[in-house]
Protein backbone atom coordinates (compact mmCIF):
# COMPACT_ATOMS: atom_id res chain seq x y z
CA UNK A 1 0.00 0.00 0.00
CA UNK A 2 1.74 3.67 -1.25
CA UNK A 3 1.28 6.44 1.75
CA UNK A 4 0.93 9.76 1.69
CA UNK A 5 4.49 9.90 2.19
CA UNK A 6 5.15 7.79 -0.27
CA UNK A 7 3.57 9.76 -3.14
CA UNK A 8 5.09 13.14 -1.52
CA UNK A 9 8.83 11.56 -1.70
CA UNK A 10 8.24 9.77 -5.48
CA UNK A 11 7.00 13.39 -7.11
CA UNK A 12 9.70 14.74 -4.88
CA UNK A 13 12.27 12.61 -6.52
CA UNK A 14 11.44 12.97 -9.66
CA UNK A 15 11.36 16.89 -9.55
CA UNK A 16 15.03 16.53 -8.21
CA UNK A 17 14.05 18.03 -4.60
CA UNK A 18 16.40 15.95 -2.27
CA UNK A 19 15.75 17.38 0.79
CA UNK A 20 12.06 16.86 0.71
CA UNK A 21 12.86 13.64 2.97
CA UNK A 22 14.05 15.35 5.83
CA UNK A 23 11.16 17.26 6.09
CA UNK A 24 8.14 17.07 8.09
CA UNK A 25 4.53 16.37 7.14
CA UNK A 26 1.42 17.29 8.88
CA UNK A 27 -2.31 18.20 8.14
CA UNK A 28 -2.78 20.93 6.08
CA UNK A 29 -5.37 23.06 4.22
CA UNK A 30 -5.89 25.71 1.48
CA UNK A 31 -8.96 27.56 0.96
CA UNK A 32 -10.00 30.70 -1.36
CA UNK A 33 -13.56 31.77 -2.76
CA UNK A 34 -14.34 33.14 -6.43
CA UNK A 35 -14.91 36.33 -5.86
CA UNK A 36 -14.79 37.49 -9.31
CA UNK A 37 -17.53 34.90 -10.52
CA UNK A 38 -14.89 33.87 -12.87
CA UNK A 39 -15.81 30.02 -12.37
CA UNK A 40 -12.32 29.68 -11.20
CA UNK A 41 -10.72 29.33 -7.59
CA UNK A 42 -7.18 30.01 -6.29
CA UNK A 43 -5.71 31.47 -9.84
CA UNK A 44 -6.79 34.80 -8.09
CA UNK A 45 -5.90 34.10 -4.70
CA UNK A 46 -3.12 36.53 -4.80
CA UNK A 47 -5.54 39.89 -4.82
CA UNK A 48 -7.39 38.25 -2.17
CA UNK A 49 -5.15 38.68 1.23
CA UNK A 50 -7.45 38.24 3.49
CA UNK A 51 -8.28 35.36 6.01
CA UNK A 52 -12.01 35.11 5.35
CA UNK A 53 -12.09 34.71 1.62
CA UNK A 54 -8.45 32.57 1.29
CA UNK A 55 -5.60 31.65 3.55
CA UNK A 56 -2.96 31.42 0.49
CA UNK A 57 -0.60 34.52 -0.76
CA UNK A 58 -0.40 32.59 -4.19
CA UNK A 59 -1.95 29.76 -5.91
CA UNK A 60 2.04 28.23 -5.94
CA UNK A 61 3.81 26.49 -3.05
CA UNK A 62 6.79 27.80 -2.12
CA UNK A 63 10.18 25.38 -2.78
CA UNK A 64 10.03 22.47 -0.51
CA UNK A 65 6.39 23.02 0.21
CA UNK A 66 3.79 20.31 -1.19
CA UNK A 67 0.14 19.53 -0.46
CA UNK A 68 -0.78 16.20 -0.85
CA UNK A 69 -4.47 16.56 -1.58
CA UNK A 70 -6.89 14.14 0.34
CA UNK A 71 -10.15 15.87 0.63
CA UNK A 72 -12.04 18.20 -1.85
CA UNK A 73 -14.67 20.64 -0.59
CA UNK A 74 -16.93 23.22 -2.10
CA UNK A 75 -18.93 25.77 0.17
CA UNK A 76 -21.44 29.10 -0.56
CA UNK A 77 -20.14 32.77 0.98
CA UNK A 78 -22.27 35.05 2.09
CA UNK A 79 -21.47 38.56 1.70
CA UNK A 80 -21.39 38.86 5.26
CA UNK A 81 -18.59 36.55 5.40
CA UNK A 82 -20.82 33.29 6.53
CA UNK A 83 -20.96 30.11 5.23
CA UNK A 84 -24.82 29.40 4.39
CA UNK A 85 -26.32 26.25 3.24
CA UNK A 86 -25.54 25.08 -0.38
CA UNK A 87 -28.70 23.18 -0.92
CA UNK A 88 -31.15 26.12 -0.25
CA UNK A 89 -28.98 28.32 -2.16
CA UNK A 90 -28.77 26.33 -5.25
CA UNK A 91 -31.35 23.55 -4.57
CA UNK A 92 -31.47 19.73 -3.92
CA UNK A 93 -30.75 18.73 -7.20
CA UNK A 94 -27.68 20.89 -7.71
CA UNK A 95 -24.54 19.82 -8.58
CA UNK A 96 -21.05 21.02 -8.62
CA UNK A 97 -18.72 19.78 -12.03
CA UNK A 98 -15.28 20.77 -11.47
CA UNK A 99 -11.70 20.46 -12.79
CA UNK A 100 -8.69 20.18 -10.80
CA UNK A 101 -5.24 22.23 -12.88
CA UNK A 102 -2.21 21.38 -11.81
CA UNK A 103 0.77 23.38 -14.15
CA UNK A 104 -0.91 22.88 -17.55
CA UNK A 105 -2.18 19.23 -16.68
CA UNK A 106 -5.80 18.95 -15.82
CA UNK A 107 -5.30 16.17 -13.36
CA UNK A 108 -9.24 15.66 -12.54
CA UNK A 109 -11.71 16.33 -15.32
CA UNK A 110 -15.03 17.12 -15.18
CA UNK A 111 -15.64 15.61 -11.60
CA UNK A 112 -19.32 15.90 -10.36
CA UNK A 113 -19.49 16.47 -6.59
CA UNK A 114 -23.63 16.89 -5.09
CA UNK A 115 -25.44 19.38 -2.62
CA UNK A 116 -25.09 17.68 0.17
CA UNK A 117 -21.68 15.06 1.64
CA UNK A 118 -20.23 13.98 4.67
CA UNK A 119 -18.27 14.61 7.05
CA UNK A 120 -19.12 18.73 7.29
CA UNK A 121 -16.44 21.21 7.81
CA UNK A 122 -18.24 24.25 8.04
CA UNK A 123 -21.39 25.61 10.05
CA UNK A 124 -24.92 26.82 8.99
CA UNK A 125 -27.47 28.75 10.87
CA UNK A 126 -30.78 27.26 11.22
CA UNK A 127 -33.78 28.94 10.26
CA UNK A 128 -36.53 28.23 12.66
CA UNK A 129 -39.63 29.42 12.01
CA UNK A 130 -38.68 32.54 10.04
CA UNK A 131 -36.38 33.56 13.04
CA UNK A 132 -32.55 32.51 12.71
CA UNK A 133 -30.90 31.61 16.74
CA UNK A 134 -27.46 32.31 15.85
CA UNK A 135 -26.61 32.13 19.60
CA UNK A 136 -28.27 28.40 20.08
CA UNK A 137 -25.37 26.15 19.18
CA UNK A 138 -27.91 23.09 18.80
CA UNK A 139 -29.59 25.01 15.86
CA UNK A 140 -26.58 24.42 13.62
CA UNK A 141 -26.84 22.64 10.88
CA UNK A 142 -23.52 21.95 9.04
CA UNK A 143 -25.16 21.18 5.69
CA UNK A 144 -23.44 23.80 3.23
CA UNK A 145 -21.15 22.06 1.19
CA UNK A 146 -20.28 19.63 -1.20
CA UNK A 147 -17.39 17.15 -0.67
CA UNK A 148 -15.24 14.27 -2.07
CA UNK A 149 -13.08 12.55 -0.21
CA UNK A 150 -9.87 10.11 -1.62
CA UNK A 151 -8.51 12.19 -4.20
CA UNK A 152 -4.78 11.40 -3.27
CA UNK A 153 -3.48 13.78 -5.93
CA UNK A 154 -0.07 15.56 -4.71
CA UNK A 155 0.23 19.62 -6.00
CA UNK A 156 3.65 20.02 -5.84
CA UNK A 157 5.84 22.84 -4.96
CA UNK A 158 6.22 25.81 -7.09
CA UNK A 159 3.83 24.93 -9.71
CA UNK A 160 0.28 27.35 -9.89
CA UNK A 161 -2.85 25.78 -9.36
CA UNK A 162 -6.44 26.17 -9.70
CA UNK A 163 -9.68 24.54 -9.68
CA UNK A 164 -12.23 25.18 -12.61
CA UNK A 165 -15.79 25.09 -11.70
CA UNK A 166 -19.62 24.76 -12.93
CA UNK A 167 -23.08 24.45 -11.45
CA UNK A 168 -26.06 22.15 -13.11
CA UNK A 169 -29.33 20.92 -12.54
CA UNK A 170 -28.50 17.30 -12.44
CA UNK A 171 -32.29 16.56 -12.70
CA UNK A 172 -32.51 19.13 -16.20
CA UNK A 173 -29.08 19.70 -16.92
CA UNK A 174 -29.49 23.37 -17.10
CA UNK A 175 -26.92 25.58 -16.02
CA UNK A 176 -26.87 27.42 -12.23
CA UNK A 177 -25.82 31.10 -12.19
CA UNK A 178 -23.61 32.24 -8.73
CA UNK A 179 -25.97 33.87 -6.75
CA UNK A 180 -25.47 37.79 -6.28
CA UNK A 181 -24.96 37.85 -2.53
CA UNK A 182 -22.62 34.47 -2.56
CA UNK A 183 -19.90 32.61 -4.06
CA UNK A 184 -18.40 29.95 -4.32
CA UNK A 185 -15.26 28.63 -2.53
CA UNK A 186 -13.24 25.70 -2.64
CA UNK A 187 -11.38 24.00 0.30
CA UNK A 188 -8.29 21.61 -0.43
CA UNK A 189 -7.59 19.23 2.54
CA UNK A 190 -4.88 16.79 3.02
CA UNK A 191 -1.34 16.27 4.04
CA UNK A 192 1.13 18.92 3.97
CA UNK A 193 5.43 19.15 3.80
CA UNK A 194 6.44 21.56 6.07
CA UNK A 195 10.24 22.78 6.34
CA UNK A 196 12.04 20.68 9.40
CA UNK A 197 14.16 23.31 11.36
CA UNK A 198 15.52 20.16 13.01
CA UNK A 199 17.35 19.28 9.98
CA UNK A 200 17.81 22.16 7.91
CA UNK A 201 19.40 24.66 10.32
Amino acid sequence: MITAQDKILHVASKLGLTSLKDMQASTGAVYDCDTDLSGQIFSSASRHQNPGITNLTDNQFEVNEALLVENIAFYVRASNGNAVNFQLNYGSNAVIVFDLIIGNKRVLKDTPVFASGSPYTFANVANIAGVVVEDNVQFYIPRNQVYMEGAGILIPPQIQWYVDYRIFNVVTGAPIAAGSNTVIGCYLFGTKVLLNFNTSI
